[in-house]
C-alpha cells in the first residue's frame, strides 16, 4: 500500500533539481527518509523498499529484463544494486 507522505516526497524530488541532488547524494534509504523528515514528510526506509518493490512488480517483461541487465529505467530516481559480501 502506497505512502501517501512517500508519494508528494518523491513527486517534489523530480520536480526540484537542488532536492534531487540531495536525494542522489544520499548514501542509503534511511538517509533518504531523514532528508524527507527534515522537510515534514513521514516515511521509512523501510517504506521505500516496499514502494521500490511494488513498482518493480508493475513493470512490464521488457523492462524488468532491461532492469536485469543494469540498464537505468526512466522514472526511477535510484538504482539498486546488489553487493556480495
Amino acid at each position: 500500500m502506497a505512502n501517501p507522505q512517500l508519494e508528494t516526497f518523491l513527486k517534489q524530488v523530480k520536480g526540484d533539481p537542488a532536492l534531487l541532488q540531495r536525494f542522489s547524494a544520499c548514501p542509503n534509504l534511511n538517509a533518504i527518509a531523514a532528508l524527507g523528515a527534515d522537510l515534514g514528510f513521514a516515511f521509512t526506509g523501510v517504506d521505500l523498499v516496499k514502494h521500490q518493490a511494488e513498482a518493480t512488480l508493475r513493470l512490464e517483461e521488457s523492462d524488468l529484463e532491461a532492469a536485469a541487465a543494469g540498464v537505468e529505467l526512466e522514472g526511477h530516481l535510484w538504482l539498486m544494486r546488489i553487493v556480495w559480501g
